[in-house]
């Protein structure tokens, strides 16, 4: 059974959550780019592709007989060039998150070795970035 209460939050804490972002790390970052710029600052998915997403590594870390199955998200950066073309041009040199599954008994201290434990699965991208 999941612990999901354990992790729920009120709209406040994502208002306090959201300001504080917004006052410290979200200004450093804009203060670096043209005004007219800022950085994105939300990320949107379809539910269904996050459900489709979640089936797909759950079944993927399953067939590893990895037991304790996680998500990491990772914040990114698009490159100005050469990423990919499925990439929004209009995104390019936008920070971004990503997912990728993760086996969370991993305990390697090494970035390198704990990305194998996502055992070739595919990471997900390509939500919708906001601005711009």
């Amino acid at each position: 059974m999941s612990n999901l209460q354990k992790h729920l939050i009120t709209k406040g804490e994502s208002e306090v959550l959201s300001r504080e972002y917004d006052t410290s790390n979200y200004a450093a970052i804009n203060k670096i780019r043209p005004a007219a710029k800022p950085d994105s600052k939300t990320y949107t998915y379809e539910l269904e592709v996050l459900q489709d997403y979640i089936n797909l590594i759950r079944d993927g870390l399953e067939k590893q007989g990895v037991k304790n199955k996680g998500i990491k998200i990772s914040l990114g950066k698009y490159p100005e060039s050469g990423f990919t073309d499925r990439l929004d041009p209009k995104y390019k040199g936008y920070q971004t998150v990503f997912f990728t599954a993760v086996d969370l008994d991993d305990k390697s201290e090494n970035e390198s070795d704990k990305k194998k434990g996502s055992g070739g699965l595919p990471g997900l991208d390509f939500g919708q970035l906001c601005p711009p």
